[in-house]
């Protein structure tokens, strides 16, 4: 086994880790996701997945907000919520945005895949930062990244990965029905106690 194929089986782990933390609300889920996203860029770069690999670099500053956002205050949990319309299309703007600045740059960079590795990217930072405000729809917008990352994945040989996307791309399946489920519960006690 060489090196890089120990690098995507701990990243499958890590990553693992971090999805199943992170439908659980556990705040160390994020230092999990490091790992598994240092690992990823590691990959990434080998392979010359540039955007993915500056990607990684940035989920990293994301997830210590996501750590930050989590904790920062013990007193009052920061609660599931959701995107109202007008958020929506402001976050996919957002992505569009950021994939059409990824896309110029990988095409400088001579990357593989610029097209879908600018998309990705674009979406995944919007993902990110959703997640790490509590945002519902996350995982609604993790599920097409999810998809067209595993093609990339498959693509470039790095089968690890391809399977650590489709776990998670089941995940955020999971993980929204879960958040779901904690969200109608907390709208429930609020408007109880509201009501009394």
């Amino acid at each position: 086994m060489d090196f890089l194929s120990i690098i995507e089986i701990l990243g499958l782990l890590f990553g693992i880790l971090y999805i199943v933390l992170m439908i659980a609300e556990k705040w160390y889920s994020w230092l999990f996701g490091i790992v598994a996203v240092t690992l990823y860029g590691i990959s990434c770069y080998q392979y010359k997945i540039y955007g993915e690999m500056f990607l990684q670099i940035t989920y990293v500053i994301i997830s210590l907000y996501g750590i930050y956002s989590w904790r920062k205050n013990t007193a009052k949990i920061l609660l599931i919520s959701k995107l109202s319309v007008n958020e929506w299309f402001k976050f996919i703007f957002l992505g569009l945005i950021i994939a059409g600045f990824s896309f110029i740059i990988l095409i400088m960079l001579q990357g593989a895949m610029p097209i879908l590795d600018a998309l990705t990217n674009g979406f995944a930072l919007v993902a990110t930062y959703l997640a790490a405000k509590k945002k519902l729809g996350n995982w609604i917008v993790w599920v097409p990244v999810n998809a067209l990352t595993i093609y990339m994945m498959f693509s470039k040989d790095m089968h690890f990965y391809a399977v650590l996307y489709l776990l998670y791309g089941l995940f955020a399946i999971l993980g929204f029905y879960q958040w779901q489920k904690t969200f109608e519960s907390q709208t429930q006690e609020l408007e109880s106690e509201v009501s009394n």
